[in-house]
């Protein structure tokens, strides 16, 4: 439907966010390309179609610029009365003393905006970001987090692991949400005396600071560091006050057990280093993980640089073992080594640490395992160690239980499920088994498995504005969707419906969207009566749909009610999208309407093709019926012609109007034109009513010959900006429902289909925007307007100038 502009938001909550910029089928014209000039354009025309002599060449080319001049001081007049437009609407600075006529005259032919670039709309969520970057690793658990957890309500809440939550914007917004620090800081006061340093706060703020103290030095001959460590795989490191720190073995080692040794080189000199590491695995010991006995790597340490190596072992044998150190060696020489190791391996640890989750995991109780998940960091811990006590459907309860207390899902733990036939926690194992739902469908719903697309993030809903389509028909016998992500996203909603059993009544509002997309209005009828409103999660886009439904029926009561409704709706994106419905129906009676959003280029379009002076006129029985608007005067040219020779020579009657251009008319008379009314009669000069007769106007920069043919029609037509609107001829109201048909002439010489469609209730068409880049090569218009009742019409216009 005409002029509603693709349903902005249309079921969306008012926060889309831009994801992505694409183009329709062939792209959109190039934006900023330079648009030419009306007095280039003037010239441009009269040296192609050049007849006569120099002398009468350059006259004619004086009275249209003088002509030009004339219409751009009746604008600057008209901007200066009440309820006219702003200078800035006109397109042109009305106080910029040093412009000239000519170079207004020149920023009135750039008041055509190039729609814009297709663009997908869709709900952000998260800032900027798409869904299927929307995971738990935007905010993830840290001790700032806890600190917040743990704060008394009552009290402001700080913290001194702020810097902590600085990995991303999500993050970052989510810790300053809840620090109690004002929106503006006051000015806090700072003295400085000696080194203290004293600041006295005047509200809550956030304090750091950096101090250097002094350390211990060590007296080594060499430059270069080496640290050596060895640690259970299994317990690699441990927490305290919510930092990872090394949990190294110093004193007894298990047989049977899988240890790692941490190599750490570091080089503390403004030198690169190109060093050699010398490794092996302690006597006794088997290599694992692909490691060696013995193993030389070489390093190259970057300045102040620092790089570690690891290798793995175990002990299959009890015993003392000696451990032959890391040597870091450069050439032939030695720099550093670490000291050497003796291991005592034994068969059971002399002492063992019965707290530690290594220990808990395998030999302490299940009441003792149950406590530790109630009470530990459970991600610093594998919970896959408990796996087998899983199996204990008791001990499976309880230990669910507390797991989805602490929100840690564990897959391997989850699993057991299916032995004990637990249906809720088979869902919930199967909801984060990728590869199985995978292989399920788009959608399912069952009671052990539920598929939402949405949540699984494979589908999302998604707008398309602006979207201008070419044909209102289908053509052929298949329907076809020029933009390709359209297409795509259209028929990934049909695969999610057709997996459906049932479509609710939120899944046929989806459809009618997509449907009116494709301008398919009676099918998107037809699927709204079946809509129960009661049904949807919220009512406002049933609303809107329903208005924008009632207009293209004709329903204007509906439409005007519905929009009232919503008349001060605090979203202002919807608001405005009501309004800009209040204004079409205000437009339609005739009412002056107001700009609602002055960055939406149709509006503005609209605004601006509404101001433009322009004229149409019909001569019938002797008499020329004029119909204008923003127009003070004109000039009206009589050729006498003979209409069958010329109309042989071409079938296009408003062409052979330029073969008059360079000639003296027969008759002229300057009309001035009241401003108080839209229309006036002009009777034909006594000596030509009975001869055929070109009839031609000038006003405003504008010049339209006509001869006589008869119809009811009455076309204003705006080339600057690519519209027009069908009146009836004699009563003045618009002809909704008007089939207009157009065709275009290319640069190349081709004549090509370029679009088609019906006026909207105001009577007005848009005949030279689409979503393909097509405008660029078009030369000019021919344009059919056919309605039933009323006749047929030619008409021919330049595309809008830029």
């Amino acid at each position: 439907f005409s002029g509603l502009g693709g349903m902005p938001g249309a079921m969306g909550d008012g926060a889309s966010g831009y994801l992505s910029e694409q183009s329709a089928e062939g792209g959109v014209a190039a934006p900023g390309a330079p648009a030419p000039t009306t007095a280039s354009q003037d010239k441009r025309r009269a040296l192609g179609r050049k007849r006569g002599s120099e002398s009468t060449l350059r006259r004619r080319l004086a009275e249209q610029k003088k002509l030009n001049n004339d219409a751009i001081v009746e604008r600057f007049k008209a901007a200066a009365e009440p309820e006219s437009l702003s200078s800035e609407e006109l397109g042109f600075d009305a106080d910029a003393g040093n412009l000239g006529i000519d170079d207004r005259a020149a920023e009135r032919s750039r008041l055509y905006q190039t729609v814009e670039q297709t663009r997908e709309w869709v709900e952000n969520n998260y800032y900027q970001l798409p869904i299927d970057e929307q995971n738990s690793d935007l905010v993830t658990a840290k001790q700032f987090w806890v600190e917040f957890a743990q704060h008394d309500p009552t009290q402001p809440f700080y913290s001194t692991s702020l810097a902590q939550v600085a990995e991303g914007f999500t993050e970052m917004m989510f810790a300053l949400s809840v620090l109690d620090l004002p929106f503006q800081s006051p000015e806090h006061e700072e003295t400085l005396e000696g080194e203290q340093l004293t600041v006295k706060l005047k509200g809550p703020a956030v304090v750091f600071h950096q101090q250097i103290q002094p350390t211990t030095s060590r007296d080594e001959d060499s430059p270069l560091l080496v640290s050596q460590n060895f640690f259970a795989v299994d317990e690699g490191f441990h927490q305290e006050g919510g930092q990872h720190s090394g949990k190294f073995v110093t004193g007894e080692f298990l047989i049977q057990t899988v240890y790692g040794c941490q190599v750490v080189v570091t080089n503390p000199t403004p030198v690169k280093q190109r060093l050699d590491v010398l490794i092996q695995i302690p006597a006794g010991a088997i290599p694992v993980d692909r490691g060696k006995v013995t193993e030389n790597q070489s390093l190259q340490l970057e300045p102040y640089g620092t790089q570690g190596i690891q290798y793995f072992f175990y002990f299959p044998f009890a015993g003392e073992y000696q451990h032959f150190p890391v040597q870091v060696t450069k050439g032939n020489q030695l720099i550093v080594s670490a000291e050497p190791t003796e291991f005592r391996v034994v068969e059971e640890l002399s002492k063992v640490d019965q707290g530690s989750w290594d220990y808990l995991s395998q030999f302490g109780t299940n009441d003792q395992v149950l406590e530790y998940l109630e009470t530990k960091n459970l991600l610093a811990i594998n919970l896959d160690r408990i796996a087998f006590r899983m199996a204990d459907f008791d001990f499976y309860q309880k230990a669910i239980a507390v797991l989805r207390k602490r929100h840690a899902f564990n897959s391997v733990l989850w699993s057991y499920a299916i032995k004990h036939n637990e249906p809720v926690q088979i869902n919930e194992y199967l909801q984060y088994t990728d590869s199985f739902v995978s292989q399920c469908g788009v959608v399912l719903d069952s009671p052990l498995l539920k598929i939402d697309p949405v949540v699984r993030k494979v589908y999302q809903h998604m707008e398309y504005r602006p979207l201008v389509n070419a044909r209102v028909h289908q053509v052929g016998k298949q329907r076809q969707i020029l933009n390709d992500r359209l297409h795509a996203q259209y028929h990934r909603w049909l695969k999610v419906l057709s997996y459906l059993r049932d479509v609710s009544d939120q899944d046929r509002l989806s459809t009618i969207y997509y449907l009116l997309l494709q301008d398919r209005i009676s099918e998107s009828v037809k699927e709204f009566q079946q809509i129960d409103p009661s049904q949807l999660e919220t009512r406002m886009q049933y609303d809107y749909v329903r208005a924008y439904l009632g207009m293209s029926q004709g329903d204007l009561v509906l439409a005007r009610g519905i929009a009232d409704r919503y008349a001060e709706y605090p979203v202002e994106s919807w608001k405005n999208a009501f309004a800009l419905i209040t204004n079409q129906l205000d437009e339609i009676e005739g009412k002056e309407v107001e700009l609602v959003d002055d960055t939406d280029r149709d509006q503005v379009q609209d605004r601006l093709a509404a101001a433009e002076p322009t004229f149409e006129f019909e001569v019938e029985t002797q008499t020329i019926d004029l119909s204008y608007r923003n127009l003070r005067q004109v000039t009206v040219n009589f050729y006498r012609m003979d209409i069958e020779l010329l109309f042989s020579r071409n079938p296009f009657v408003q062409q052979y109007s330029g073969q008059f251009s360079y000639i003296e008319p027969n008759m002229s008379q300057v009309v001035d034109l009241p401003g108080d009314q839209e229309k006036l009669p002009i009777e034909l000069p006594a000596e030509l009513r009975n001869q055929n007769v070109l009839v031609e106007i000038v006003g405003a920069g504008q010049r339209q010959a006509k001869a006589y043919y008869s119809n009811s029609l009455s076309v204003q037509l705006s080339e600057n900006f690519g519209q027009l609107r069908v009146l009836q001829q004699d009563t003045g109201e618009p002809l909704s429902t008007t089939y207009v048909k157009v065709y275009s002439e290319n640069n190349d010489g081709s004549i090509t289909f370029y679009k088609d469609g019906y006026t909207d209730l105001r009577g007005r068409f848009d005949y030279s925007t689409l979503s393909e880049n097509s405008l660029e090569n078009v030369k000019r218009f021919s344009i059919l307007i056919l309605h039933d009742g009323a006749g047929a019409l030619v008409r021919e216009a330049n595309p809008p100038t830029r």
